[in-house]
């Protein structure tokens, strides 16, 4: 299988593939992984400035209609020139690009395949939605920055084909997602995607990894976006926070998931 990567925003490509590359050891010479970095440099992310050299980089450093539409025709292109791919691995603003991408298809054209066989999230934010341009859901002011491990139903820790419903608590999420831009901004930003909205019924239909740590202050979001998902669907919970760590337990059961993803798609779909 031929796996498109994307990274979270204040890192790049090469420092996604060494965040992954615990993982993906055991799938070397099995399994392509193309990891694009990418166009807009901004700050880096907390912690890896002091660990990888820049540039770093994100895909969109506000989330504007402009930028964020950009975002997609820009992984649109990468998909044309380079692809075909089966999967996509996505880290934060990695994942909720491609999960936003998968959601655009499925509204466009609900009867064709979804854009990629399986999906793999980890450490996700909530994807923003092309078509609410004026933050019109609701629901805004219920996307906390409260981690994963605050959440109801902590007792699925490693579950299938399920999601634990998150605690809704009100906070803002601008400008702290975007701490290398100013507050303000001519364009509206976008709303994003959340799974009782009215606005939006759309799910994303492929086989769904969801990688998400327990201290994560971005671990609400993440259990949000399974409920966006409406196929198979995996969650393996880490004890680190806003990153892929490299302990063995975790790696053990990421990889074993992956592998178990990757085989449900080749031989039963």
């Amino acid at each position: 299988m031929k796996f498109l990567c994307l990274h979270g925003m204040g890192t790049s490509a090469q420092i996604f593939k060494a965040q992954m590359a615990p993982i993906t050891a055991k799938f070397e010479g099995l399994h392509e992984f193309v990891y694009v970095d990418g166009v807009i440099e901004c700050e880096a992310a907390d912690g890896v400035g002091s660990i990888f050299p820049g540039p770093y980089l994100c895909y969109y450093n506000l989330p504007t209609h402009s930028l964020v539409s950009a975002a997609h025709d820009f992984i649109h292109n990468i998909m044309n020139e380079d692809g075909p791919f089966d999967g996509v691995i996505g880290f934060s603003q990695g994942a909720a690009l491609a999960s936003s991408m998968m959601l655009q298809r499925a509204k466009e054209d609900p009867y064709a395949p979804p854009l990629f066989r399986l999906a793999i999230f980890a450490g996700a934010s909530l994807p923003y939605n092309l078509d609410d341009r004026e933050r019109q859901s609701k629901y805004e002011a219920e996307i906390s920055e409260t981690p994963a491990s605050k959440t109801r139903n902590e007792s699925s820790l490693d579950s299938t084909h399920g999601a634990p419903e998150p605690q809704a608590e009100s906070a803002d999420f601008e400008p702290r997602a975007f701490p290398s831009v100013p507050a303000e901004s001519e364009e509206p930003f976008l709303g994003r995607y959340h799974p009782d909205s009215e606005m939006e019924t759309v799910r994303i239909t492929a086989p769904t990894l969801h990688l998400i740590g327990r201290s994560d202050q971005f671990g609400s979001q993440a259990i949000l976006l399974t409920q966006l998902c409406g196929g198979a669907l995996t969650i393996v919970h880490h004890n680190a926070g806003h990153e892929l760590p490299n302990e063995g337990t975790f790696v053990r059961r990421a990889t074993a998931a992956m592998e178990g993803l990757i085989h449900g798609v080749t031989f039963y779909m």
